[in-house]
């Protein structure tokens, strides 16, 4: 794994609720963390959005993109 995508699974981790990522790793079998590495690799276009920095986001848009994101909802539509 890449740092740069470490480090971004490090600052989505300290974003989330808790939670909310306990509850998908919770799902998947994994911890918190690994969910917020899984988001990064398999949504790096998002996390990018996330990240920027002439840009913020509430923490409602976080944490429905990150819902709909990690349940891989067909119909989801992102905020962010």
């Amino acid at each position: 794994m890449k740092k740069n995508t470490t480090m971004q699974a490090g600052q989505l981790y300290a974003l989330i609720p808790h939670c909310v990522a306990q509850h998908f790793a919770d799902q998947k079998k994994v911890n918190a963390f690994d969910v917020c590495e899984m988001m990064v690799q398999q949504h790096p276009s998002w996390v990018n959005r996330l990240f920027d920095n002439e840009t913020s986001y509430c923490l409602n848009d976080l944490t429905h993109d990150f819902v709909g994101l990690a349940a891989n909802d067909e119909h989801f539509v992102p905020r962010i």
